[in-house]
């Protein structure tokens, strides 16, 4: 994974019980929410592609300004690429995707990027978020 994120600029990493502390929704991938031990959220370039991942703090009210689960409870955002799109966690159809999608929930827009978070980053690095 590290190679992947050599010119990402990685917050401090939270402990295990501070982490435990937060009220996740309880069916987000554990790979996601344990990532934030190693490194909580931050921001720069994978590859060619800027991507800003929300800290575990600001992630759930994040969420909730944007009113999401009024749209799609089913969606959970945990990032951008900065140029008007989210980086989201699909969870509908009962299984896990790491997604594109824009602000204004346009879901035949929703591009599928992977299905676990090292995947995301391997995507994006590897063929940036609209790359086939």
């Amino acid at each position: 994974m590290e190679i992947y994120l050599k010119d990402f600029k990685k917050n401090k990493g939270l402990n295990k019980d501070y982490l435990n502390s937060l009220e996740f929704r309880k069916e987000l991938p554990k790979d996601y929410v344990q990532l934030f031990e190693e490194f909580n959220g931050g921001e720069g370039f994978i590859g060619e592609e800027y991507f800003v991942m929300h800290r575990a703090e600001e992630v759930i009210d994040i969420n909730k300004e944007y009113g999401i689960e009024k749209f799609d409870s089913e969606i959970f955002l945990i990032g951008n690429n900065g140029s008007g799109e989210a980086i989201g966690i699909d969870l509908r159809n009962g299984k896990t995707e790491y997604i594109l999608i824009p602000y204004l929930f346009e879901y035949n827009a929703i591009i599928k990027l992977a299905d676990r978070i090292n995947g995301l980053f391997k995507r994006i690095y590897e063929r940036g978020y609209f790359g086939t």
